[in-house]
């Protein structure tokens, strides 16, 4: 499965989810995380029609994505989600 956490420098709640996210890589190394800014990729993140609520998190699995998370979330918040779609 493929993790894409879309970010942006001027965004207060995406400094905060990068602390978490690190957190849970080190939970679920097994998963590819790749990560975007919202403003300096704006040709890779196109296809995801982002709108300015940040961060965005999308897991794909076989390409097609299952499931949004969109704004700040607790670390506990975020496993939640994950131990749905696992």
């Amino acid at each position: 499965m493929k993790i894409i956490i879309i970010n942006a420098m001027w965004c207060p709640g995406c400094l905060i989810s990068k602390r978490i996210w690190n957190d849970i890589k080190k939970i679920h190394p097994e998963f590819e995380y790749i990560n975007y800014d919202y403003d300096l990729d704006d040709d890779k993140i196109k296809k995801y029609n982002v709108k300015d609520i940040l961060p965005v998190v999308i897991f794909e699995k076989n390409n097609i994505e299952i499931k949004r998370i969109i704004g700040e979330k607790s670390k506990d918040e975020i496993l939640k989600e994950m131990d749905e779609i696992i």
